[in-house]
Parts: structure tokens; C-alpha cells; sequence
């Protein structure tokens, strides 16, 4: 097993389908131009086997497909499928939501359990304006019909000053009412926002975000897994939230997240812009791709930071 002296060692992997995304949000481009799949995309069978050999080396036994949106991709069904033979513990997926209802098939026969969906507001106009695509009424049937199937809904929200501030306690009580726990995300310094005034005139701390939600609500810390980038919260008799306090308290010393893009490349770390391409160990016979795979692991793993500190990259080629 491979782990650094801390003990963290690789047991989550996240892997980005395609850099493509039917939004446009403003935390993630500035520019209000639909994101494109990457050149050299790997095929969802190249992308399932470089996971097959990550899981050798690293026998992690949590899986999150990410994007871009992974369900703008011809690939996602066969890869889905495939992820759903792997011995996991958990499989799940991030997706905006908008496709929800027209993937609703595939979604069923893989048995996948728990959705994250990206959702900042519940008004229409606002959704608009963040999202810059898609629309609101079909993410809201698409999570109902999900939550219908029995497959488990956490939200997150990327609570921002100027753009959302305003929906914080209102997403909060939707998701209360039927028992989805949601994450406030902190605006990241990732991409444009890692020098951009914007990020400093959007940004609203965790400490803010409890004393709004303070107002209306009481609650009470919970505990949360080692590897848990959340910090979270009970809601007596209510529910649960939490919030990935990427600034305001770090979850990296206990990170175990290892992120695969859809180029094939790996990042051992989002504050890091180092990364290893690894789409050419799908041509290697096994005895020889994992010795290298092993090393390409190690260094990965040597690439993560004690603390976020932001980073030019961004996030739609990693992989959320």
C-alpha cells in the first residue's frame, strides 16, 4: 500500500468523462462559453482499464465519475456499467442534473445509490444567470424522480456574496424537507478566480454561512470520516448539512482523493498543477504497466499539499 507519512494513502478516485458541460457557470468559466471535451479524450474502455490498474496498485474501494458532466458523454453508459462490476464500496457520481430524466434507464440498471447534484438556487432568473444553460424545472423533476428510485441526493451549492447569497437558507429548507443533505462548496481559487477580484468580492466563509443559517436554524457538529472534505452538521429532528470549508478549514492532511481526467492524465492533488500521463499503460501488458503505475502513484501522492493555496488549473480538467 502506498501512504505518506501522514497516512493518507489513495482510496477515493475520481475520474472526469469529458471536460464537456452543458452549463457555463461563472465560478467555472469567465467567459460564458460552453465547455468542450478535451483533445485525446480516452474511449470509456481505455478509461475503465487505467481504473482497473489504479485499483491494483491502490486498492482504493471509493469511485465518483465527474466531468465537465459525465452525463453529456456517449461514454458515461459504458462506463458506468463497468464501474458498477468493480468491487467497491461506494460508487456515485457529480452531475448538474439536467440529463437526470433522459439517462434515467441506465441510472436504474447500474444499482448506483447516491447522486451529488450542482445546484446554487432555486430561482429560475438566478439559475439563469450562474448556470448560463439548461433550466431550472428539469433538474427539480430530476431529482424528485431520483429521490422516487430510492437513490440517496446530496446538493451542493456554491453560496457566492453577489450571485446567491440570497438562496443559502431557502436551499437549505428544500432540502431538509426531503431528506437531502446539502453541501455549501466555497467559492475555490481555482482557474480565473485564482487572482481575480471577483473571488475576493464573492467569497463568503464557512463562519458566515453558519451564522446565516444560525438565524433560522439550530444545529449541531457532527463527526465525519477521516477522508471527509465536509465538515458537517445536525439539524436536530431535521436532517444534516455540511460544508466543504476548502479556505476556512482544509481538509488536505486527511485527503485520499486521487482525480483521473479524460485525457489520462492524474492529479494527486487539486492545489498542484502536476500531473502524469497514463493513457498509454491501456497498450502495456499488466506486468508491466503496474511497476510503473506505481511509481507514477507515488509521486502523486507526494504531490499533495497541508493546505489549499489555490491553482491556476482549472477545475473542469480534473474533474470535480
Amino acid at each position: 500500500m502506498i501512504a505518506d507519512k501522514l497516512g493518507r494513502r489513495f482510496n477515493n478516485l475520481r475520474v472526469s468523462l469529458t471536460a464537456a458541460c452543458n452549463y457555463a457557470c461563472t465560478y467555472c468559466v469567465p467567459n460564458g462559453k460552453r465547455l468542450m471535451k478535451a483533445q485525446n479524450e480516452l474511449s470509456a474502455p481505455d478509461l475503465l482499464k487505467i481504473t482497473q490498474l489504479i485499483q491494483a496498485v491502490t486498492g482504493f474501494e471509493k469511485l465518483r465519475m465527474t466531468g465537465g458532466d459525465p452525463l453529456v458523454t456517449p461514454k458515461f453508459e459504458a462506463f458506468l456499467l463497468g464501474v458498477a462490476q468493480l468491487p467497491l464500496t461506494d460508487f456515485s457520481l457529480t452531475t448538474n442534473g439536467q440529463l437526470l430524466l433522459a439517462k434515467e434507464a441506465v441510472i436504474v440498471e447500474s444499482g448506483i445509490k447516491r447522486l451529488n447534484i450542482s445546484l446554487d438556487t432555486l430561482n429560475p432568473l438566478r439559475f439563469k444567470q450562474i448556470a448560463r444553460g439548461g433550466d431550472l424545472e428539469t433538474v427539480l423533476k430530476g431529482i424528485e424522480r431520483m429521490l422516487e428510485l430510492g437513490i440517496a441526493i446530496k446538493i451542493n451549492m456554491v453560496p457566492m456574496r453577489q450571485s446567491n447569497q440570497e438562496d443559502i437558507l431557502p436551499l437549505l429548507d428544500y432540502c431538509l424537507e426531503r431528506g437531502i443533505e446539502l453541501r455549501y462548496i466555497e467559492l475555490m481559487r481555482m482557474g480565473h478566480l485564482n487572482q481575480d477580484s471577483v473571488y475576493q468580492s464573492e467569497f463568503l466563509s464557512m463562519q458566515h454561512l453558519l451564522d446565516e443559517i444560525g438565524t433560522q436554524y439550530s444545529f449541531e457538529r457532527t463527526d465525519a470520516p477521516f477522508d471527509s472534505t465536509a465538515v458537517r452538521y445536525k439539524v436536530p429532528g431535521k436532517g444534516y448539512f455540511g460544508i466543504i470549508a476548502n479556505e476556512s478549514e482544509p481538509f488536505c492532511t486527511s485527503c485520499t482523493r486521487l482525480r483521473l481526467s479524460s485525457d489520462g492524465y492524474l492529479y494527486g492533488c487539486l492545489s498542484n498543477t502536476a500531473r502524469t500521463y497514463v493513457g498509454d499503460l491501456v497498450d502495456e501488458p499488466t506486468d508491466v504497466a503496474l511497476p510503473k503505475l506505481e511509481a507514477i502513484l507515488t509521486k502523486a501522492l507526494g504531490d499533495k499539499r497541508l493546505a489549499f493555496q489555490g491553482e491556476t488549473t482549472v477545475m473542469k480538467f480534473i474533474g470535480g
